[in-house]
């Protein structure tokens, strides 16, 4: 009975991980023969990378599976990119399947088979039918692309941004040029993640005013996943607190010329800024580097509210030595955050110093 529970465990293990594995590969070849250029393959913690013409392996902290490539120009086509996950899932299954049926076999090995065809159905199954609900996934986004020729810039305008960052551009250093491309309203998760591109941007060169702005282009959560409605949710935490501490240096005294007076009209109340932290950590896992970000500004505001701004100092001190640290397939993007608790500090310590 033990030696039967242990291959139906194995096989479930086994046909899941090679479906999901395919799956990243049929990503890759779809994008190959199309004439995309490969960035990294994640699966799990482990990435495969290209790095100056040569293959690297890293193990980083934020879990995931994922295959991200760049097109030549913004304009190039991506559906079978975006779909080819979904065809590898479903050949493999028809393959193996026409071999469950024709080839006799022991119990084990039909186990094995039977596992490995169901799990490549079902994978083929939750990406080929549209959703939005928890990630735009590949189908919604391959209705997307073919919907909009907006969609279609913005999508790969996303993908270009990823090789940047990798090559250690923060998103300032990037430009509106590649990131400002999205409309007046983002209604779908392509346009909705631009946005977020955009306000980092603004974020990264301090213009708070249209960093809002950039928010703002989200007025409606009705097609947009869960999982950007987080990061939507995350960065106006990140934005109230950050107010709050601007607004203070501001009261103090303190020459901030390139703060906006429009953080004024922001309501940043302890009271506020409890209820965003409890919609923020409720069910969050803090593993990706942005969360990471806005947990230690949060940890350094809960010290910098009573007054002990030794403590908060340290606190963002400690979370710039764990960032620096840490291992990222997105240099830039771990410089960008790095870049945000640096200014926090100087902000919390030149208050400190005019008190």
């Amino acid at each position: 009975m033990g030696r039967v529970l242990m291959h139906i465990i194995l096989s479930i293990g086994l046909g899941f991980i090679m479906q999901l594995i395919l799956h990243e590969l049929g990503h890759l070849f779809g994008g190959l023969i199309t004439g995309w250029r490969f960035l990294y393959l994640q699966i799990h913690r482990l990435i495969i990378k290209r790095e100056n013409k040569r293959i690297r392996l890293m193990i980083i902290g934020e879990r995931g599976y994922k295959c991200i490539m760049y097109p030549k120009s913004v304009g190039q086509g991506a559906k079978l990119y975006t779909m080819g996950g979904c065809v590898i899932n479903l050949l493999s299954s028809a393959a193996v399947f026409l071999i469950f049926i024709f080839v006799s076999m022991s119990p084990v090995m039909w186990l094995y088979i039977w596992s490995f065809t169901c799990f490549g159905l079902g994978l083929f199954l939750m990406n080929g039918i549209a959703s939005t609900k928890r990630i735009c996934n590949d189908r919604a986004c391959y209705n997307l692309l073919k919907a909009d020729r907006c969609n279609i810039l913005c999508h790969n305008a996303q993908l270009i941004t990823a090789r940047h960052l990798m090559n250690g551009l923060t998103y300032g250093e990037i430009g509106e040029e590649l990131i400002c491309l999205c409309p007046k309203i983002a209604d779908n998760d392509i346009c909705a993640y631009q946005t977020v591109l955009e306000y980092y941007y603004y974020l990264d060169i301090k213009n708070y005013l249209k960093m809002g702005q950039a928010l703002n282009k989200i007025r409606t959560k009705d097609n947009i996943s869960k999982y950007i409605l987080d990061i939507v949710e995350s960065e106006l935490f990140y934005v109230r607190i950050l107010c709050a501490i601007i607004i203070k240096a501001k009261r103090t005294g303190l020459n901030r010329n390139d703060v906006s007076d429009e953080v004024n009209k922001v309501n940043t109340g302890d009271s506020f800024i409890k209820r965003d932290r409890d919609l923020y950590i409720r069910d969050k896992r803090i593993t990706d580097i942005h969360s990471q970000r806005i947990k230690a500004v949060y940890g350094a505001y809960r010290h910098f509210v009573v007054g002990d701004m030794d403590k908060a100092v340290d606190t963002l001190n400690e979370s710039i030595k764990l960032l620096n640290d840490s291992l990222s397939v997105y240099l830039g993007e771990k410089k960008f955050c790095i870049r945000r608790l640096v200014e926090v500090r100087k902000i919390i310590e030149a208050i400190y110093i005019s008190v």
